[in-house]
């Protein structure tokens, strides 16, 4: 049970539970905008403001002026702990807390010569709310059957003894953001290449609360709280190509560096304090979580005059990732997709999008709070302008995960699917 205890409670509580869904990699996400959400695939994308985050180099295709460019979007989740704890009980254990999540994009274009800046959640991104507890909290719970809690709190032992069982009741609660601040630039040597640099600074922040109620032989109850927070920054590089050979053919390539991150740790006294302290986690004390390596590849080919096709790979380094360890237990990952974009009338454009992920973790290392599972995405959307200037994105999908499970023990099976929709607006000072 120990053994389950730190490859489960250990990576979770590490991680603090909260990633949101879109990237076969273990921090890093791309859902930053509306556009995104309508195609799923914008590696080689060329028509609106939020390229600045995905194919920066082909900004110098944008309308020479000022665009600014902001998103919105609204994530409807379920994720389940499935625990079989007998022949006929299984306990089901929920999340369906809601995100949402911000995009800002603005490009100056001379023709030539672009400069973008972008701000987006480049990483974690949600919130989880386990209500009556997950995996996590119970398999802590069950670590902590027969043992006095005097160690805990040496001072003031509890009267009724050992605790012998659990849990009463229990919850967890957890949060993380990576908030992504990028500025670049991009020059066209000519109409057939253009090349982009960029820097981009990340702010990272982390919080989980939870809690667990056990019971000692005289039935008194010992509330068992653990909670943290982690703060920490880094900067990285980002890179980019576009290609143009013809009118119908753009190639677009993006490089992020990766993005050294140490987390602090803020952890209150408490009786957690030690559990936590097993984990790495101890007030004061620094662990490295960092922003994977990517390599972002977009082909988009114009069938006809009004139908345009797009085929993305998004590459994620996560295993040069440091982890803290945790990057041994998990394979690089990809997201791979192709969409489909038909423009009605000069003001109406249509689209639908499918993205696989593959993330190349087994279940017993992914985080209770937020399973890393396979994934297949489809996307959908309009794309509406009001007039030459303001223009409008709206979009809807869903991410449809596949189970996965394993015995710990106990056996513990993980479901999740994520809702989303999306609306950005965009305004051009031409």
């Amino acid at each position: 049970m120990r053994k389950s205890i730190t490859c489960i409670g250990g990576l979770a509580l590490s991680c603090a539970v909260a990633s949101t869904v879109f990237a076969g990699a273990v921090e890093n996400k791309t859902n930053w905008s509306a556009e995104y959400i309508r195609t799923l695939n914008r590696n080689a994308a060329t028509d609106y403001a939020d390229i600045a985050a995905y194919n920066p180099a082909g900004t110098v295709k944008l309308d020479e002026g000022f665009i600014i460019n902001g998103s919105v979007q609204f994530l409807s989740k379920k994720y389940e702990n499935n625990i079989t704890l007998g022949p006929a009980t299984v306990l089901s254990l929920e999340s369906d807390e809601p995100s949402y999540i911000p995009g800002i994009f603005a490009v100056y274009n001379k023709g030539l010569f672009s400069i973008f800046g972008a701000f987006s959640n480049v990483g974690g991104g949600g919130k989880v709310d386990f209500s009556q507890g997950d995996a996590t909290t119970l398999l802590i719970a069950s670590s902590l059957i027969g043992q006095p809690f005097c160690p805990f709190n040496p001072l003031n032992p509890p009267a009724g003894g050992v605790c012998v069982a659990g849990p009463a009741s229990q919850q967890l609660t957890g949060e993380s953001h990576y908030l992504g601040y990028t500025l670049g630039a991009a020059y066209a040597i000519n109409d057939m290449f253009s090349f982009s640099v960029g820097l981009r600074y990340v702010n990272a922040s982390k919080e989980l609360n939870a809690s667990v109620t056990l019971l000692d032989a005289s039935r008194n109850p010992y509330n068992v709280p653990i909670s943290f927070e982690q703060d920490g920054d880094g900067w990285g590089g980002i890179f980019g190509a576009n290609i143009a050979p013809n009118e119908k053919l753009n190639i677009g390539m993006r490089y992020e560096t990766k993005t050294n991150i140490d987390l602090k740790a803020k952890v209150p006294p408490g009786l957690g304090t030690p559990i936590l302290a097993g984990l790495g986690i101890i007030n004061g004390v620094e662990n490295p979580r960092d922003l994977a390596a990517l390599l972002g590849l977009g082909a988009s080919y114009w069938i006809s005059p009004k139908l345009r096709t797009e085929v993305n790979l998004t590459y994620f380094f996560n295993e040069n990732a440091d982890g803290g360890g945790d990057e041994n237990n998990v394979d690089n990952g990809y997201d791979i997709g192709i969409t489909l974009e038909y423009i009605f009338n000069e003001k109406l454009t249509g689209s639908v999008g499918y993205m696989f992920t593959s993330l190349g973790m087994d279940p017993e290392y992914m985080l209770p709070e937020n399973p890393e599972l396979d994934a297949n995405t489809l996307g959908a959307g309009i794309a509406y302008a009001f007039s030459e200037k303001f223009h409008t994105n709206f979009s809807i999908g869903n991410s449809f995960y596949t189970d996965d499970s394993f015995v710990a023990p106990p056996p513990i099976e993980y479901k999740k699917n994520v809702f989303f929709m999306a609306l950005g607006l965009e305004y051009r000072f031409m």
